[in-house]
């Protein structure tokens, strides 16, 4: 699975940060003079997010059609401005975008030619989010672990393009369509990572991210209840201080 080989990569990427900080940490040790307070930080990421699909639309999705919500595992990208509060205590402002597709059919149903009756599924996820971070140790630690929390706004929009049945019908005729349905749902996450650095200025970092956001469905999708928009993400980045 794509998330298995992320955090291979992820776990790489700290064994490589290490001996690299490794081979300057002794002068680099000598001369930090971070001050009393953590200092401001950009970072950027990029991963794998797998929505966790526990809601009406995806359990409806699932009985009715091939696939499963594991097909709409995909990259995501993502920034963080780190404002220091403390030696241990960040105040984070965030945000992230992802998409995530697959082509799905009917599971009993086929048309008049034996085929498969087949549409397009899209979700797109934009998110900006305010949270705290704690960072286990100081700043000057060689590595350093942080557990964190926040919420914020996420845009979402979810898209299906394709052949369908209207099984409100005796005939049970097969249409072409474009239906959607978007809107703005408020949420949490929780975060913990490790940040290497391997010069006074950039770290690399590896983090998990758990985020949970439902919201109602609407427009074409009116009556299906709600999406859940949450799920899991996996990173890796560059963190430059500021």
């Amino acid at each position: 699975m794509r998330t298995t080989r992320v955090l291979i990569a992820l776990a790489a990427l700290l064994v490589l940060a290490v001996p690299a900080f490794a081979q300057h940490g002794r002068g680099y040790g000598r001369h930090r003079n971070y001050g009393p307070e953590r200092e401001g930080e950009f970072r950027i990421r990029v991963g794998a997010f797998q929505p966790d699909g526990e809601s009406d639309y995806w359990r409806d999705v699932n009985d009715e059609f091939t696939g499963s919500i594991d097909d709409f595992e995909n990259a995501d990208f993502g920034a963080d401005y780190l404002l220091g509060l403390g030696n241990h205590l960040s105040l984070s402002f965030g945000g992230s975008v992802y998409e995530g597709d697959s082509t799905q059919a009917y599971r009993r149903f086929l048309d008049n030619n034996n085929d498969r009756i087949r549409h397009d599924t899209t979700l797109d996820i934009a998110s900006g989010t305010v949270g705290l971070v704690y960072h286990v140790f100081g700043p000057g630690a060689t590595l350093q672990p942080y557990v964190g929390f926040g919420g914020g706004a996420y845009w979402w929009q979810i898209k299906e393009s394709g052949d369908f049945i209207d099984l409100g019908s005796p005939q049970r005729p097969i249409f072409n369509a474009d239906l959607k349905s978007n809107g703005v749902a408020f949420g949490h996450y929780w975060l913990a990572g490790l940040q290497a650095p391997i010069t006074r200025n950039v770290s690399l970092f590896a983090e998990g991210r758990w985020t949970s956001v439902k919201d109602n469905l609407k427009d074409d999708f009116e009556g299906f209840g709600d999406i859940d928009l949450g799920g899991r993400e996996f990173a890796a980045g560059v963190s430059w201080r500021l």
